[in-house]
């Protein structure tokens, strides 16, 4: 943001913006207009006036909406009346205009630059001081190399822990017959390679014992378990 102020001032410091006010664009294209395409009957603007200048409005705000540069030229001629006059000459629809083209331009800055700088952290860390390994994965939006953990409860009451992982996750899918039994035309099945059964492995496996239910002792003495 401040390196995004300083080149505004710079700017208009050398007098590259804030010369020509508001709809400079829109000036320029009139100006080629009366230069090569001459209205010596005054046609033009009888049209204009016949329809309440509606068209050369639209041209100018469409003008103003759709041009980048544009919107740099408003945020220096907004912000040299706010340098003039003070902030509290400025209206509400000139403060929505003028935040709106910051936003719009501070958006397509930093994107690039917090990337730049965030990737750059997220790689030394990993690859000199070995850490951050889950946030770069999934910064770097990988689809493959997934992992998730299964629970069973055995017979005796222990709690099986599974943790399972996938290097290639599949692409395409085969429909399991014992989840449809209505008859249906045949399917295209998948690559046996791609069916998770054959490439999902256990990475790791531990089993939490069950605790023993404490003895209770009742009121009148008696106990329980």
């Amino acid at each position: 943001m401040l390196l995004m102020e300083l080149g505004l001032e710079i700017f208009i410091r050398h007098k590259l913006l804030a010369t020509s006010g508001y709809h400079s664009l829109y000036q320029w294209y009139r100006s080629i207009e009366s230069e090569h395409f001459p209205d010596p009957s005054g046609l033009r603007a009888r049209m204009e006036q016949w329809i309440f200048g509606l068209y050369p409005a639209c041209i100018k705000y469409f003008m103003s909406a759709f041009d980048v540069p544009e919107h740099y030229q408003v945020m220096a001629v907004t912000r040299s009346n706010i340098c003039k006059n003070g902030i509290q000459a400025l209206s509400r629809g000139g403060a929505v205009i003028y935040y709106a083209s910051v936003f719009l331009y501070f958006w397509v800055f930093s994107n690039p630059v917090v990337s730049l700088v965030f990737g750059s952290y997220l790689y030394i860390c990993i690859n000199w001081f070995h850490l951050h390994f889950d946030e770069a994965f999934s910064y770097l939006r990988i689809a493959n190399y997934k992992s998730f953990t299964r629970f069973h409860i055995n017979r005796d009451g222990n709690l099986e822990v599974f943790t399972l992982a996938v290097d290639k996750v599949p692409r395409e899918w085969m429909l399991d017959p014992d989840w449809d039994m209505e008859q249906k035309q045949p399917q295209h099945a998948a690559a046996e390679q791609q069916d998770p059964v054959n490439i999902v492995r256990v990475v790791d496996h531990f089993v939490i014992r069950q605790n023993e239910k404490p003895d209770f002792v009742s009121s009148n003495g008696s106990v329980s378990r």
